[in-house]
């Protein structure tokens, strides 16, 4: 028999959907699951499809479905539970956070890890919140336009509802916080002294103050676990919102990466604290308004002083915080810049090492940390006086009170002045709220300022049109494209535009923003009145010098451009090749499928068109190798080839391809021409922009473009006819081709087609081959487990100065908690003195009414001593919050740079095992905890700490028993709390590593916009930064409600003292004075709030230690390379002189996992002789570089420079006498005076002068594929200006062109990483089978 049941489980938009199960006797029958793996790549996605036979049904509830669902009090567990157990939470559960009760059990025994920790609720993940956030938005604008709408009140909205529940938990708190100063208190002091009471109303009165403090801890409790869910709701939100808006863009002229990056790291978590301490703001009105009302009912209108007092603080507290917003803001922006800054360097570090630039930008990072700590003292030092205020402030207005009280003659009793002084204490918490309030309102709204400039601005115009005429592919008519908008106004270039394309062109990006000055200008358009019909199944080619719009043209295809005027339309769909290959982190085969289906057939096809077949050959696990981060372990010719492959396998209609010839060697260019471009793509509509002129004869169509227009426009023989500059160019190709053919050319044959099929076959059985490691080149990054060692704060207390400086921080410390507990001892000393006639007094001093102080004739010392206590207290608050800010700020600058100068000293191969991101996270995202909030929760904890000691020391003096019930209560929650501490010690660990891929993946994003776009990836890359974000905030979620978790039961644990320190008091027989027992009760109050204060900051303090660790952690990794100077040794005066290179037995390999890449080199290169080093890709030439440099440290053999081995040198020595112009263009964030002279060194007429002589310093000079990118014209002006500037020096030329390198005085031949052939240009095209000779047929010869 089968019945029906209704199962209602949460889908993914935050529904419910009905399974509707058929249970059977004997079976369960109903739907299906289908479950996908989570893969590594950006665009694999984990999906659950529900394989329904009919619709799900989705309850009528409404949008408030779960939230009144949590309303039940208790919620039996159901039959399909959530994956998130908040979810199946009810009121109870919620309220005391029981739900995470079992992940704290899992963590005590040793079960708590990523794989089992439970995913982010749906209704706090982004899909859902970020919808919300969309649809609250447009109503925002369609309300009241763009320009005005604000995104503030979008985030009240947004938490509107929320808002209401937490403003209500705040007003239970205030009236718990009163109920028990004001009403019990006095009722058990009063209760006290009656000598035969009634037991059970003594009992009774002493729970009621337990239950009220109980009550206050859980209210105060669920509001921050009101708010910090809802921040996390609002970060979800506005992270998936920011980036979906950023990957809009096709390129981004209106920030620039670091600005991107600094808002995902720093302005996201601003707003975090805007949502989540804004709400703060109502519980200190409400308990400015409750404690008045209360303070009024116990002593009189002179309450109102005291309330004065703090109402006169609160106003000083807004606009100190201000100036300390203001501060930060000033911070945040030199903080920008240092992380811009270590992000290219990080990037150019291979540049930097060649030119010997460490020491130079090492100052310039450590001069803007500098600038940045200075900014942070400020800052750090209100936060710290806010921080010391809790004790001071209540103290100050206590002291005024009751120096106005006692001033008027006013009577005042020990138990009116103690109930007073509890009722005050509610108060103490508004001076933390208020600050904490005023700065995340006011940084959000700096950072909602950010976010609506940079992120909620119209997308630009897509202004290509789809074409009607199925004939044609493309058509530009009249066509004028600008990079900028006619509109000045702030523009930056683009990430991938300036590395891709136009850095190239010869567009370059200002260093932040256009000058003051050069705001009113406009630059022309880069394109002008382009008129240009591609007809479908053409091959047009398109030439020109460098910088004449050859790749602006491809990206005003592409959609990136302004359109001025004129009108771009295409047919059909796009595939794009960059200039410079845009490589994602993942297997070959991953960047190469960019997430389509796997068809082994057209994917064999494309391996052999691309030529990948051999290089798969020699990569350890073929296909599924590794990349590394930017394609490090690559060539760049085999980068190049991954991206066209990519391209091929996505089998579009309008192929885009610039310059793809250029980082491959002849031979493999021809190959990829006629295989791919001519054979595979045939009857594709392909636009090839080339440099390589000998291919555009096969072109079915040809433009010149010069000046960003159209020079010329028809067939090869049309424009051969006109004799034009094409012409002029092409016959120049035919002289220097014609001057080094062979006449033994055609004896040359090309590798028989056997060996590519066999190739093929090969490869093929690889590809079926074993499983591949998951972590090839890049490790997982390692997490510690465990409490932190000692080790971390050692460190720590050693960078801020050393043990002596911190134990002087601390008893500044002790000396606020000393006079803050002085203060009420020496007031209930006064109080029990009275009126000062009582002298006769025995040790009946208990008596509650001694007299009235007033009347006491030694008024004015007490006064004296209770004034000068306070302002004691005052000035010790100021001296520890400053030096305090010092300490800490020292420390965390230590801290960077130690680990800045260690990452710098490391060899490359560290730079291509650890990707940028990772390091990134260490000096933007861990530094800033080091700065921000290690101090914050650190001071606060040791504060709070003394305080419950102090607390304790007073509390037992009322009878040893209560010193030992304290002390058991204080033993269990300690033991307690280190049981489950150890869970929040892994959430916080996970929250802070999984900021490294996020950082990686909005990084690649930015980096390859177009491809992205061009490939139809975006939904791709949103939902894996969907997926990234929603792991890091579910750890979050989880480290905040921790903590709240333990402080809860600590708090309600630590009650227990209170309710004996009650019982004792209403019961005991104790000698101790009335008004000692009641000062203790007043204080006792303070020890829960506070112990559970000072567990949860402990917590937290450890958990930002992490941070610290973190760094210490890659400090350890860092192995430096050879010293910059070698002690003991120096290079010769004046060497090298000559310039003499000898390689002897030379071996070498990158890493110790890798293999060898340059075997047994046996060459000499004789002073002042121009080398020419040629080879087919991965043959070796680039490896002989940075041998050279040391770069890479030999396996065996050496390097000799006019007789000195350059390894018993320093590094500094060697490199600063050599000199590199790179295979990778880099160019440096700013102008191209700042790329010339980036230090700042020299004047303009100075970098004039030196880019005449500075080459000329150099003895030897390597030149890696510099001219591989440019067209021939200017190619034969750099090998002229070569041998001309060059004369006296070494230069080794690696070139793919052969053809550049026939004038040099001998050619050396790599392959396989040997020295195939080393001898004069002539002898080698004489020696019979030479592979040189082959090369240059290659290379000169047209393709069939």
């Amino acid at each position: 028999m089968t019945r029906k049941r209704t199962y209602w489980v949460p889908n993914s938009s935050g529904g419910l959907v009905n399974l509707g199960i058929d249970i059977g006797d004997d079976m369960v029958s109903g739907l299906s699951y289908k479950t996908y793996t989570l893969q590594d790549g950006p665009w694999s996605q984990q999906e659950r499809n529900l394989e329904a036979p009919g619709r799900a049904t989705v309850p009528p509830w409404g949008k408030y479905d779960a939230a009144l669902r949590t309303m039940i009090p208790f919620r039996p567990k159901p039959r399909f539970p959530a994956p998130q157990p908040l979810d199946d939470a009810g009121l109870f559960s919620y309220l005391t956070m029981s739900w995470l009760t079992p992940l704290m059990i899992q963590s005590f025994r040793n079960r708590l890890d990523e794989n089992t920790i439970p995913p982010l609720s749906v209704h706090d993940a982004s899909d859902k919140n970020v919808q919300r956030l969309h649809r609250l938005w447009e109503e925002e604008v369609s309300r009241r336009g763009i320009e005005k709408a604000s995104v503030f009140l979008v985030m009240l909205r947004f938490q509107r509802t929320r808002m209401i529940f937490d403003a209500l938990l705040g007003v239970c708190f205030c009236i718990a916080s009163v109920i028990g100063p004001t009403l019990i208190i006095p009722k058990i002091l009063e209760y006290s002294e009656e000598q035969s009471g009634n037991v059970v109303l003594g009992v009774g009165l002493c729970f009621a103050l337990f239950l009220s403090e109980c009550l206050k801890s859980v209210s105060l409790s669920c509001s921050w676990i009101i708010n910090q869910r809802t921040a996390i709701r609002f970060r979800a939100a506005v992270s998936s919102f920011a980036f979906e808006k950023l990957i809009q863009f096709k390129s981004l002229i209106h920030i620039t990466s670091g600005e991107a990056i600094s808002f995902f790291t720093s302005d996201i978590n601003y707003l975090f604290e805007g949502v989540c301490y804004g709400p703060l703001l109502l519980v200190s009105c409400a308990s400015l308004v409750i404690c008045s009302i209360s303070s009024y009912f116990i002593i009189g209108y002179t309450a109102f002083v005291a309330i004065l007092c703090f109402l006169l603080v609160f106003p000083l507290e807004v606009f100190v915080t201000r100036m300390a917003v203001k501060a930060q803001h000033d911070t945040s922006e030199v903080s920008d810049q240092r992380i811009r800054v270590t992000g290219e360097v990080l990037t150019c570090i291979k540049l930097i090492k060649m030119y010997t630039w460490e020491k130079p930008f090492t100052k310039i990072i450590e001069d803007l940390r500098r600038k940045e700590r200075k900014l942070l003292e400020k800052c750090g030092l209100v936060q710290s006086l806010t921080t010391v205020a809790l004790f001071v402030i209540p103290t100050v207005a206590t002291a005024v009170w009751i120096l106005v009280h006692t001033s008027l003659k006013l009577k005042l009793t020990t138990s009116t002045a103690f109930s007073m002084l509890g009722s005050l204490t509610l108060l103490r918490l508004s001076v933390l709220f208020v600050p904490l309030a005023v700065k995340g309102l006011t940084n959000s709204k700096s950072a909602v300022m950010r976010f609506k400039k940079f992120f909620l601005q119209e997308r630009p115009v897509f202004y290509v049109q789809t074409l009607q005429d199925p004939s044609k592919a493309l058509v530009l008519e009249e066509a004028t494209l600008s990079w900028r908008q006619t509109c000045p106004g702030i523009v930056n270039g683009a990430l991938e535009l300036e590395r891709n394309r136009h850095a190239s062109e010869g567009v370059t990006r200002p260093r932040d923003a256009l000058e003051p000055e050069e705001e009113g200008k406009s630059l022309g358009p880069e394109l002008h009145k382009i008129n240009l019909v591609v007809s479908k199944g053409m091959m047009l080619g398109v030439c020109g010098n460098t910088g004449s719009g050859k790749s602006s043209l491809l990206s005003a295809i592409l959609g990136e451009m302004n359109l001025l005027e004129g009108s771009v339309g295409v047919q059909g769909s796009l595939a794009y090749v960059p200039q410079q290959a845009w490589i994602v982190s993942g297997s070959i085969r991953e960047n190469i499928l960019m997430g389509d289906p796997y068809d082994k057939a057209r994917y064999l096809q494309v391996l052999h068109c691309c030529s990948l077949n051999r290089d798969l050959e020699l990569l350890p696990f073929g296909d599924m190798t590794e990349i590394g981060e930017r394609g490090l372990n690559l060539s760049g010719g085999q980068k190049q080839r991954i991206s066209l492959a990519r391209a091929v396998y996505s089998d579009r209609q309008l192929y885009l391809l610039d310059d793809p010839l250029s980082a491959v060697d002849a031979h493999v260019g021809k190959h990829i021409f006629e295989e791919c471009i001519k054979k595979t793509l045939r009857g594709k509509t392909v636009v090839l922009v080339t440099h390589q002129l000998q291919y555009l004869e096969f072109c079915d169509q040809i433009i010149l473009l010069e000046n960003g227009k159209i020079c010329e426009n028809g067939t090869h023989s049309e424009l051969m006819q006109k004799k034009g500059k094409y012409a002029q160019l092409i016959q120049k190709m035919h002289k220097e081709a014609i001057s080094v053919t062979l006449q033994d050319t055609a004896k040359i044959a090309e590798k028989p087609q056997v060996e590519s099929q066999a190739l093929a076959t090969s490869l093929e059985e690889s590809l079926n081959g074993n499983a591949v490691p998951e972590h090839q080149l890049t490790q997982e990054e390692e997490m510690k487990e465990g409490s932190l060692s000692w080790r971390v704060y050692h460190h720590y207390i050693q960078a801020a100065g050393g043990y002596v400086v911190s134990c002087i921080v601390f008893f500044f410390m002790v000396l606020i908690i000393f006079f803050t507990i002085f203060s009420f001892w020496w007031l209930s000393y006064w109080l029990e003195q009275g009126s000062g006639t009582n002298s006769s007094r025995e040790s009946n001093g208990t008596t509650a009414d001694p007299g009235n102080v007033a009347d006491n004739p030694q008024l004015s010392f007490y006064q004296l001593v209770y004034a000068l206590n306070t302002l004691l207290l005052i000035c010790v608050g100021v001296c520890s919050s400053g030096i305090f800010t010092k300490v800490t700020r020292k420390a965390s600058t230590a801290l960077h740079n130690k680990l800045f100068n260690k990452v710098f000293r490391c060899p490359m191969s560290f730079f291509d095992t650890i990707p940028i991101g990772r390091l990134l996270n260490c000096f933007a995202g861990d530094l800033e905890e080091l700065d921000q909030l290690l101090p914050i929760f650190s001071e606060q904890f040791m504060v709070l700490s003394l305080l419950v000691i102090a607390i304790l020391l007073v509390i037992s003096m009322l009878s040893p028993y209560i010193l030992l019930m304290g002390a058991t209560i204080m033993v269990i929650c300690f033991v307690y709390y280190m049981m489950f501490k150890k869970a929040i010690g892994v959430f916080k660990r996970l929250e802070n590593y999984s900021r490294s891929p996020l950082f990686s993946h909005i990084l690649n994003s930015l980096q390859g916009l177009s491809s992205i776009h061009v490939y139809g990836k975006t939904e791709d890359f949103i939902s894996q930064f969907k997926r990234l974000t929603d792991a890091q905030n579910n750890y979050l979620l989880l480290f905040l409600s921790s903590t709240r978790w333990v402080a809860l039961r600590l708090e309600i644990l630590t009650n227990l003292v209170t309710l004996a320190v009650a019982l004792f008091v209403a019961f005991g027989n104790s000698s101790t004075s009335y008004s000692f027992k009641a000062m203790a009760l007043s204080i006792v109050l303070q020890l829960a709030s506070t112990f559970q204060a000072a567990a949860r900051t402990g917590a937290e303090t450890e958990a930002h230690f992490v941070a610290a660790e973190r760094m210490l952690q890659y400090m350890k990794m860092c192995v430096s390379e050879a010293p910059l100077h070698m002690e003991g040794t120096s290079c010769p005066r004046g060497w090298p002189q000559r310039g003499e290179i000898t390689f002897q037995d030379y071996h070498m390999k990158y890493r110790d996992s890798t293999p060898t890449v340059l075997h047994g080199i046996n060459l000499t290169i004789r002073s002042n002789e121009v080398v020419g080093i040629v080879g087919r890709t991965g043959s070796g030439k680039s490896s002989l570089g940075m041998a050279l440099f040391r770069l890479v440290e030999p396996m065996a053999g050496r390097i000799l420079i006019d007789g000195v081995d350059i390894c018993s040198i320093g590094l500094e020595d060697l490199r600063s006498k050599l000199s590199v112009i790179p295979q990778d263009p880099v160019l440096l964030s700013g102008t191209i005076k700042f790329n010339l002279d980036p230090f700042d060194r020299h004047t303009d007429q100075q970098i004039w002068d030196a880019l005449e002589r500075t080459l000329l310093t150099k003895a030897i000079i390597l030149i890696d594929e510099a001219t591989a990118s440019i067209d021939m014209e200017t190619d034969t002006l750099i090998q002229r200006t070569i041998r001309e500037a060059f004369q006296g020096c070494t230069v080794l030329i690696i070139a793919h062109r052969v053809t550049t390198v026939l004038n040099c005085d001998r050619i050396l031949v790599m392959a396989n990483g040997k020295v195939v052939e080393f001898d004069r240009p002539e002898v080698l095209r004489k020696k019979p089978g030479s592979l040189f000779t082959a090369l240059v047929a290659t290379a000169t010869s047209s393709p069939r």
